[in-house]
């Protein structure tokens, strides 16, 4: 079965790209995007991905609190941080909220892929 995968990031370019690149593994199924942390939270309660892969800076609610909130909502979800803020006070405030792992954005596609599959429910 494969994971389910929201994708949360607030330029329509990443969020398309991660999207359609992810979309084509067998081993998940993306179920929504979101453009900013209040959408992802929302996201979340209606569509029950297992993974989460989230942008950190967003206008709205940044990736950080979206984190906290959803995980809250929905304990068992798993979510990815995917940000080229690394290392500053928003990576610190998503691991303390929850995330299970942050990623840079210069990362390959394929290193996301596998951050998602190592962090979701069940493997």
């Amino acid at each position: 079965m494969p994971i389910r995968l929201l994708v949360v990031d607030d330029h329509p370019l990443v969020r398309d790209a991660l999207a359609g690149a992810l979309g084509r593994s067998t081993l998940v199924d993306v179920v929504g995007v979101a453009r900013d942390g209040a959408e992802a939270v929302d996201a979340v309660a209606r569509l029950l991905p297992d993974v989460v892969l989230m942008d950190l800076v967003m206008p709205v609610m940044d990736g950080a609190e979206a984190t906290g909130r959803l995980l809250t909502l929905r304990p068992g979800t798993r979510v990815v941080v995917l940000t080229s803020a690394v290392g500053g006070r928003l990576e610190r405030a998503a691991r303390d909220a929850g995330a299970a792992t942050v990623l840079r954005k210069d990362t390959g596609i394929d290193a996301v892929l596998d951050a998602v599959v190592a962090v979701s429910p069940g493997t």
